[in-house]
């Protein structure tokens, strides 16, 4: 019995990164229009700590389109709440011990409202807050073949940051490899 109860949260644990609205659920689009191809994932969580159980202020999720200048990715980074992200370079990466920063194509930060969800309890609908970056593949495959990657989003008046490499369920750094690969696929 608990070899089944084990195996059933596993399997859920697991297999929720691939449904639609999960963190790091990757949808493939193809344009009836320009025949273009898309791929879009969904906010996925850069932990406080490296243990997937500490937390998360960050968010981070990838965008590209076969139709982009051939080396751009879009990289979103978000917040909950309704919160001001600074302006110039707001987005800092600590990559073995290197910083790197960048800087929105977003002058302003970008607040949108997820409603509520009834399922077996109401949870609350919430205000999530983000920037766009564009970064280049190289810089996406720096940050997946780091040691250590550290990250941290400016805000007006304070900061949010946390640990890329951590390798949990639902962690940002599993969603960009599974996407590099669908990517891969796809012509990127």
């Amino acid at each position: 019995m608990k070899f089944i109860s084990a195996f059933l949260l596993a399997f859920l644990v697991v297999g929720c990164s691939s449904m639609p609205g999960m963190p790091g659920y990757i949808e493939v689009t193809k344009s009836s229009f320009d025949g273009s191809t898309q791929l879009s994932m969904e906010p996925a969580f850069v932990f406080r700590n490296n243990d997937g159980f500490s937390g998360s202020d960050l968010q981070m999720s990838l965008l590209w389109r076969s139709a982009m200048n051939n080396n751009d990715v879009v990289l979103i980074a978000q917040v909950s709440g309704a919160k001001s992200i600074a302006r110039g370079d707001s987005l800092h990466f600590n990559i073995d011990g290197q910083i790197e920063s960048l800087k929105s194509i977003d002058e302003l930060t970008n607040i949108d409202y997820e409603p509520g969800v009834y399922s077996a309890v109401y949870i609350p609908g919430q205000n999530i807050s983000s920037k766009r970056y564009v970064v280049s593949k190289e810089f996406i495959d720096k940050i997946l073949n780091a040691s250590s990657v550290k990250v941290k989003l400016d805000l007006s008046q304070s900061f949010v940051e946390g640990i890329f490499t951590d390798t949990t369920t639902s962690s940002a750094y599993g969603a960009f490899k599974e996407f590099v690969e669908k990517a891969k696929l796809s012509g990127y």
